[in-house]
């Protein structure tokens, strides 16, 4: 049985002196991935903006309206 620290330095090794860079299909893999998850968290923060720009505005037009009445 191995211990943790063999282990570790089986895989330091592996890391250091043997793994290879992932091939171009594989980083334009990522790449694409990334770009898609971008525009996810814009999307997401876009249609939050808008919520709450419209809440915001709503609230404020009620007590506009509510001072006039006043």
């Amino acid at each position: 049985m191995m211990t943790k620290q063999e282990v570790m330095r089986y895989q330091n090794d592996f890391l250091e002196n043997v793994r290879e860079t992932a091939p171009n299909e594989v980083q334009g893999a990522y790449s694409r991935m990334h770009d898609a998850f971008e525009e996810y968290l814009t999307a997401i923060d876009d249609c939050l903006f808008e919520q709450i720009f419209r809440y915001g505005y709503e609230r404020g037009f009620e007590a506009a309206s509510r001072a006039k009445t006043a």
